[in-house]
């Protein structure tokens, strides 16, 4: 687990849209969607489910989300 697929996973679930969090972290959507597949085949779970109007997260995605963002903020400290 590497900081650039913490910090997209992150994003997208703050905003839960691709497009918005790329533009927030400024990389492309495409980078931010690998950054998100790879962190998932990493853990093995999925973290988000795609709908037509953005992403929403799964049960997994939730119980991680304040864990990453407790261990990015003692990171940044």
């Amino acid at each position: 687990m590497n900081l650039h697929r913490i910090e997209a996973f992150l994003a997208v679930a703050q905003s839960g849209n691709i497009s918005r969090a790329a533009t927030q972290l400024e990389v492309a959507q495409s980078v931010l969607s690998r950054h998100i597949a790879a962190l998932e085949a990493e853990l093995g779970v999925r973290l988000f489910e795609r709908t037509g109007r953005g992403m929403s997260m799964t049960e997994a995605g939730q119980h991680l989300a304040p864990r990453l963002r407790a261990a990015l903020a003692d990171m940044q400290r």
